[in-house]
């Protein structure tokens, strides 16, 4: 199991992740889904003179948070792509989404396809990240479902012995599949392999990564010609994965010829769809952009790539600065706009340091990165045992 995030605040159901969907009452429940809560600021009343009422509204922003299958109702501007990944789930089994670094990959799968095939019915989800061990890692997302009738701890037990018989190939992943849909033969089950350039990024090696990828096409295949695959073919495997990792992908042979026949890519939104991403959620709540605010904040992001986690933190960031039911001209210069947004609350919270605490600081932020090799640099997840007990409390401070 990975390393829990002591002091980072975060809600981890042992088994299951339920939310509400946007189809009403009903929830959506995610095998091994690890959600991060959102900002403070989501909570947080307007500052100018609201009521009392407007002061209990919730920010419909998610900040740098990626959106989950509880937010789908406030999830907006990538309808096509989740239409197009809807309508080909029905007859492929593996379906990678490719796209550059925060154009919202996640969000698309988790708030937008999630919720879509919730209203279909008949659906069961687990995720997982491929993380320093992926083969374990996707056995505590199967394991749920292979083996619903132990309680945690022997989930647990039973996700390392199925790692050990799936690396070993005593048990192969299409019979893992098989004792699954005889659990729930009503069910289709979507496996969802999220940030799957960590693969590549969080220490396994060739021979891991080959041996991991080997397993995952023995259950996933593109043709369905292998017999024991098509008796589990319920199951599908959606992927997502930064596209400057894919020539990674490719460099083994077998996983790029599964790519070639068919990914999905994200590219950036158009104009019409960030209208969408910025009046839709705060309109949900009765709230609205002052005249010619949103066209400003459009002419800053428009041509930028990956600007999704920035417009949305300086989207949060409006939201607690609001007058009463509407965002303003004055909220946005205050803040910096789009860009200056992230800088300013990082300088400030930088700036109220010590000066012992900006050099722990220091040393903490350069293990949370792995210089890219041929490509953009990536972040990393670092344990508290990595860390240290000095710099933890700051690495709390930090994280909250």
């Amino acid at each position: 199991m990975a390393e829990p995030q002591e002091g980072i605040r975060q809600e981890i159901s042992e088994a299951q992740y339920a939310a509400t969907s946007a189809t009403g009452n009903a929830t959506i429940q995610i095998t091994n889904y690890y959600y991060r809560e959102g900002p403070e600021s989501a909570a947080q009343p307007a500052a100018g003179p609201a009521g009392a009422a407007d002061a209990d509204l919730l920010c419909p922003y998610r900040g740098l948070f990626h959106f989950g299958p509880d937010d789908a109702a406030l999830f907006f501007g990538r309808d096509a792509v989740v239409e197009s990944l809807h309508q080909a789930i029905g007859s492929r089994a593996f379906l990678p989404l490719l796209g550059a670094s925060g154009s919202g990959k996640s969000s698309v799968v988790l708030a937008g396809l999630v919720p879509r095939l919730q209203r279909d019915g008949r659906w069961r989800f687990t995720h997982f990240r491929p993380g320093a061990d992926p083969l374990h890692a996707m056995a505590l997302a199967l394991v749920p479902l292979y083996a619903p009738q132990l309680n945690a701890t022997e989930r647990m037990a039973q996700a390392r012995q199925l790692a050990g018989f799936l690396r070993s190939g005593e048990v192969p992943l299409p019979d893992v599949l098989a004792q699954v849909r005889q659990n729930f033969p009503d069910d289709q089950v979507l496996l969802i392999a999220d940030q799957f350039e960590e693969l590549y990024t969080l220490g396994a090696d060739d021979s891991l990564r080959r041996q991991f990828l080997d397993t995952l096409l023995a259950g996933f295949p593109g043709d369905r010609s292998d017999a024991r695959a098509s008796a589990a073919n319920q199951a599908r495997l959606v992927l997502t994965m930064r596209a400057d990792f894919l020539g990674n992908a490719l460099s083994y042979r077998p996983f790029a010829d599964l790519l070639q026949q068919g990914d999905f890519k994200l590219g950036p939104m158009n104009a019409e769809e960030l209208r969408e991403v910025i009046e839709k959620p705060a309109a949900a709540r009765g709230v609205s952009f002052e005249s010619g605010l949103v066209e400003r904040i459009l002419e800053e992001v428009e041509a930028e790539p990956g600007v999704l986690p920035l417009l949305e933190f300086a989207l949060t960031e409006l939201w607690a600065r609001r007058e009463g039911q509407t965002i303003t001209h004055g909220a946005y210069s205050a803040i910096g706009g789009v860009e200056g947004a992230l800088a300013r609350h990082a300088d400030d919270s930088y700036a109220a340091l010590s000066k012992e605490q900006k050099e722990e600081a220091r040393r903490v932020f350069l293990q949370l990165v792995r210089p890219g090799e041929g490509t953009e640099d990536t972040r990393r997840v670092a344990t508290r045992q990595e860390l240290g007990a000095a710099p933890w409390a700051l690495v709390k401070q930090l994280a909250d």
